[in-house]
């Protein structure tokens, strides 16, 4: 019975080795650069104000920030980027999120580069 149980463990842990092991890390933002998370935050509230869509920074293990605003933003921030990106960004922004790469200049974000879907990036 002991051997058995010792067994099970061992494969347990291998497994859980093996998995830790397939993990990709992160990317890593350019310099001068910042990977944001715009749209939904993953935040569920029981009352107002409440930042369930806005804007977040994606911090260096790749989990979510805190948002830049305790209250819900309806619309993206003002945003210097490409067409295409731009239409992407909103397209996602009311239920859903994207990952961006860029910076703030003032109030603007200057987006680089759209680099995932949040559903994509978080890992379970």
């Amino acid at each position: 019975m002991r051997r058995i149980i010792v067994s099970a463990a061992a494969l347990i842990l291998a497994a859980g080795l093996a998995s830790a092991e397939a993990a990709e890390p992160y990317p890593v933002p350019a310099e001068g650069q910042q990977f944001w998370g715009l749209g939904k935050t993953g935040i569920l509230c029981c009352m107002a104000p409440c930042p369930w869509r806005g804007v977040f920074p994606i911090e260096a293990d790749g989990s979510a920030g805190r948002p830049l605003s305790a209250a819900d933003q309806p619309d993206p921030p003002p945003m210097q980027t490409s067409d295409e990106d731009r239409a992407r960004i909103e397209a996602a922004y009311e239920d859903g999120c994207r990952i961006v790469e860029g910076r703030f200049e003032g109030e603007t974000l200057v987006v680089t580069r759209v680099v995932a879907e949040c559903r994509h990036w978080f890992r379970p």
